[in-house]
Order: structure tokens, then sequence, then C-alpha cells
């Protein structure tokens, strides 16, 4: 029998849609917006890594939809389409290139390879709707299809694959060896994909029902490419429709082979933006369901999520900070004020209203007597400052701690909002945290397990730290991408660490300077958008015409609590372009002071010098947090 241990790390750590099938039927959560990627019209879901793009996809499959429609007890009629999945296998499609022959050529024999394989998935689609519908498609129909891709004249399914295999086979070869070999037949594009759903349909095969072509990986299509494809799509009709996962930012290129006519949404497809589609609710089901799925299992565990993943409240998060000892130290300087009548009205007062004096010092460096006073004058406007600044100061608590917790990142909500949108990255975290937490043997068996704060401000730390390692891997620039997050990180966490003269929760930013690095930095960022390393929306709140064109970035939020930042959308700053440009050159620590500090001077501030109190910025090694600490030789170079 597994033990509980196993069981939730089964559960939480196989997040990919490459699941086996019987976890797939058992822990699929419908997305919201399941019903428009149903819908008859061609549909494109734009998403990063790990955003559902995939399990969307696969569940349009016929094998899996009609699984749904049996556990409601419904059967095969009830079925309203059937989808066949592609994907975009990256180091197949870039094949399509090169030697004598013109993109345009290119182009005809990567069409005649994308026939090729959907009628590979539809030839296995036909032979399971034969045994459900217990009807045969005839020898003439199947004669016709392997015409209209050139391929010899068969009479049977079995036979059909056999050569559509050859014909793949064939395509590989010329395509690896395109002056040597001779060019295959290629059929035209899209009327075998057609030709073979109107055969269906006139056997009988389809009665009303659409058939969807999945095409998975969009973005690694080249531009010629995708211009093929989009061809298909332009022009789809029933019983034939396309549905397509692409990366955010990957779908490059909206024209067709006629240059002249564009794909344009929505005349010719719906776009899905994940994370536009309430994926709170979305990502909640999907972990609930597979509490649910471990209780069944006889795993002693809450159902619900906010159970499952404790959180603290401001006042307990205040106390494991360290806030008491600030209160202790308000009070005894107000104590040693020479003014009982002042020390007698604030002994009373919260430990929430008494670190805060202190903090509001730092921010202000005015005597905190003078504050005290304004406290107590004002209690409406102090009570707004502390609910705007309250959670700001929660960085500012635990500042010179060493390396033990100086901000925690647990709950429900913060897990969600960390994810970003992204379920991979949200059951990623709650594996993470599963494995701190039981990463042993679970002493408690008679208590359901529940996660503690600790574990899952730790889990927060490493699967930013894992994140962050992958981006060298995934992208072009993968080196640069990962220079460029560690420092944008670094540049919040001095903000969120040092409150002098700064407004609350910093954390996104927008691009300054001459059209040239602006060009080049907005590159980076844009393929690091498509990497989940950075988020974009439109700026808001603008200051001046310029803002209204621009674009207001943030590091993506699963690396908050790597880098101890706020993970909540609040407030922006400006970023000069060239100065970003230059942490990926061999002296980041400088740029970055620039940065933090405007006012910076090259001779005047060492990043990494013992800080005088009144700077508020500057780091020792010890008093880098010990997850920072990891990446020390790129924040010291000079």
């Amino acid at each position: 029998m597994k033990s509980a241990k196993e069981i939730l790390r089964k559960l939480f750590n196989e997040n990919r849609a490459e699941w086996p099938q019987e976890d797939f039927k058992q822990l699929f959560v419908e997305p919201t917006y399941l019903g428009k990627l149903e819908s008859i019209r061609p549909c494109v879901i734009v998403g990063g890594r790990g955003t559902g793009k995939t399990t969307s996809l696969k569940s349009l499959q016929y094998k899996d939809t009609l699984e749904r429609l049996q556990a409601q007890g419904l059967t095969i009629n009830a079925q309203e389409y059937y989808g066949v999945l592609v994907r975009m296998n990256k180091n197949r499609v870039r094949a399509f290139s090169g030697g004598s022959f013109t993109e345009e050529h290119w182009g005809k024999i990567f069409a005649h390879f994308f026939n090729l394989t959907v009628c590979k998935e539809l030839v296995g689609f036909t032979l399971w709707l034969e045994k459900q519908l217990n009807l045969t498609l005839n020898e003439f129909s199947i004669g016709f299809i392997s015409r209209e891709l050139g391929l010899s004249k068969v009479s049977d399914l079995r036979e059909l694959e056999f050569e559509i295999r050859n014909g793949l086979t064939d395509i590989q070869l010329h395509v690896n060896n395109p002056n040597s070999t001779t060019p295959p037949k290629l059929s035209i594009a899209e009327a075998p994909l057609r030709t073979f759903v109107e055969v269906l349909k006139e056997a009988g095969l389809l009665q009303g029902e659409t058939v969807f072509c999945c095409i998975d990986e969009y973005e690694n299509l080249s531009n010629f490419q995708q211009a093929t494809i989009n061809t298909y799509i332009k022009h789809a009709e029933p019983p034939l429709s396309y549905k397509v996962g692409v990366r955010k930012n990957g779908f490059r290129n909206k024209q067709t082979l006629n240059e002249q006519d564009m794909l344009a949404d929505p005349d010719d497809y719906d776009e899905i933006e994940i994370v536009d589609e309430d994926f709170e609710y979305f990502a909640r089901a999907v972990a609930e369901q597979r509490l649910k799925f471990a209780q069944s299992k006889g795993v002693n565990i809450p159902s619900k999520l906010r159970e499952f993943l404790t959180e603290y409240s401001f006042a307990d998060e205040l106390k494991e900070l360290g806030a008491e000892k600030i209160a202790k130290r308000v009070l005894k300087v107000l104590k040693e004020s020479s003014d009982d009548t002042l020390y007698d009205s604030m002994k009373e007062r919260s430990l929430k209203e008494l670190y805060f004096l202190e903090y509001w010092q730092a921010r202000t460096n005015e005597p905190l007597k003078n504050i005290a006073f304004d406290f107590l004058e004002k209690p409406e406007s102090w009570k707004q400052r502390i609910e705007n600044h309250g959670y700001s100061s929660l960085f500012w608590v635990s500042r010179g701690k060493g390396n033990r917790i100086r901000k925690y990142y647990c709950g429900e909500r913060v897990f969600l909002a960390l994810a970003g949108g992204n379920i991979r990255y949200f059951l990623e975290l709650i594996n993470s945290a599963i494995n701190i937490e039981i990463g042993g043997t679970y002493e408690n068996r008679d208590k359901p397990i529940v996660i503690s704060q600790k574990s899952q401000t730790i889990a927060s730390r490493d699967v930013g730290l894992n994140r962050l390692n992958q981006l060298e891997g995934l992208a072009d620039n993968g080196v640069k991408l990962k220079r460029l997050v560690l420092a944008i990180g670094k540049v919040f966490f001095e903000y969120a660490r040092t409150p002098e003269n700064r407004t609350p929760e910093t954390n996104s930013f927008i691009l300054s300077g001459d059209q040239k690095h602006l060009e080049e930095i907005k590159k980076l960022l844009n393929e690091g958008i498509g990497h989940l390393a950075f988020e974009v929306e439109p700026a808001t709140k603008a200051t001046s015409n310029y803002e209204l064109k621009d674009n207001e970035y943030r590091l993506h939020r699963i690396f908050a609590g790597f880098f101890e930042f706020s993970h909540r959308k609040k407030r922006r700053t400006v970023f000069n372009a060239e100065t970003l440009l230059e942490v990926l050159t061999n002296r980041p620590s400088i740029a970055i002071a620039k940065l933090v500090d405007e006012n910076y001077k090259n001779e005047e501030i060492d990043l990494l010098s013992q800080p005088k109190e009144s700077e508020g910025f500057g780091l020792t090694q010890e008093e880098l947090p010990g997850q920072m600490a990891l990446f020390s030789t790129f924040y010291d170079q000079e």
C-alpha cells in the first residue's frame, strides 16, 4: 500500500499533459474556457509554458471526450466533436529550410508533411470510430484519400496507415538530403484533410459532428510555416475546424499564403488568453480534485485548499517576523521621552500600531516622539496610512536578521497569485511544499496533513530558483534573461527592504531612454514574456503622453518568494533601457546600483559593502538572503 507521501507526490508532481491515461481521466478538470474551445469556430489558445494549453487540447481528443460523456451516463451519440492532436516538434519543423530551394518550395514540402501527419492521426481516429459505430469506410473512399496524398492507391485503412508512414519517411529523408534525393509527390495544402472528413461524412461515420485538428506548440513554426497553416485556418469550414495552442508572443505571423489575406481575430478565429480566463477558480478546482482523490486513497487530508495551505493573519506574521521587539523598543523610547502622558497613551496600543511608528520613522527620519503625537492627534489619517503601507512594512520588519525567514509566502491566495496564471507553477509550488513538510516520516498521523507556513515559504524560494536556472536552457537568449531577472529581482528586493523615500510595493516598471536601447531591451523582454520570466500589461496611471504608448513590465510572480518582494500588483518605477542592458555586461553591480538609486555615483557606493544606516540599501554578504547569495558571484561583479 502506498504511503501518504507517495500518493501526494504522485498527484502533485505529475502535472504535465503527458499523464498516464487513467490519471488524466480521473484528475482532469474542465478549464473555464472549455466552452469557447468546443465551439465550431477555429480557436487559438495563448499562454506560457505550463498554463494548460496541451492539457486542454488533449481533452478534445476523441477518446477523452467520449470518456467524459460516459462518466455522465451518456453515449457516443451525445458527442458533438472529435479531436485529433498533432505537435509541431521544433527539431522536425525547423528542418524545412536551406539547400537551393526557395522558401515557397519549402512551404509546399512542409504543407505535404503536415497533411501526412494529420491524416495519420485521422486514420487512427477512423479505425476507432468504425469500431464504436459498427460501420466501415468503403474501399473507394480510402483509395481517394491515398491519391489525394500522392500515395499508392490502397483499399484498406491499415494499408493507408502503412503508406502514410512510408510517405513521412520519404519526406524526412528528402528534407535532410534535398539535393541528393528525388522529391516526393506533394499534396496540395489542406485538400487531403478536407477530403478525409468529407468522405467520413458521406459514409455516415460523421453525422453532424465537427472534427477538430488540434495543433500544439505553434510557436515552433517559422513564419512561412505559420503562414501555411494560417491558410488552413482561414478557409476552415465544417465539418473541419482548427484549435491551436501557442506560447505568448509565439503567434508571430498572421499572414496566409496570399500575403494580402491576413488571419484576423474575431473574423477568422477566437483568441483565448488563458491568463484572463478565471485562473483562480480553475486552479483551486484542480488542486481540490487531487486532495479529494488522495482522501479516496485513505490519506488523512483536508479536501479544501484553504485548509491544506495554512496562512498567517497580518498580526500573527508580525509576531513571527519579530515586530514585538520593535514595539518594545518604541515604548522604551517613548518612556524615556519625559512625557508620561504620551507613554501612557501608547502603551496599550496594538502591536500593529506600535511597530509601525518605528517603520514610519525609518521612512521619514522624524523623531519618534513627534510621530507618536501625530498618531494620537490624527487617528483616521494613520489608520489609512497603516492600510496603505502595512503589507510593505512586513519586508522591513526583519531587515538584518540574517538568513532566517524575513517574509512569509503562504496560503491559498498567495500561492494562486505566485503562479501568475500558470497551472504547472501552481502545482509545482504545492508539490515542493509537500516534499518539505513531509520529506521524512510524517509524525502526526492522527491529524490531517496540512502544509505549514514555513514549508510553503521555502517552497516559493525553491520553485523560483528552479525556474530561474531553467531559463538558460529554455530560451535562445536564456543566459541574458537569467542575468536580467537576477538584476531586476535584486532591485525590487532592495526596494522592499528599504522604505526610505519610496512608494510602497514598487514591483513593476516602464522603460525610458533612446529608441535604439528601447528596441534592444524590449526584444529581450518580449522573449522573456514568452518563457514566463516576465509579465506585461498596458501601462496604467500614465503621467505623460509617452507612458500611454508603453507597456508595464514586471518579473513573473513566481520569482517574488525567491527575491523577497511583494507578489501583489501595485506600483511601478521607471528603468532606463541603457542601464538595464548594462546588467548584461561584466559590471552588473554598477548597473543594479544605478537602478536602485537614480542619484548613484560610481565612486560613492559599493553595492555589497557594509551599509550605513542612512544609505539603507547596501548589503554585506551576510545580509544577502541565502537563496540570493547563491548568485553572489554575479552580484559582486564590478
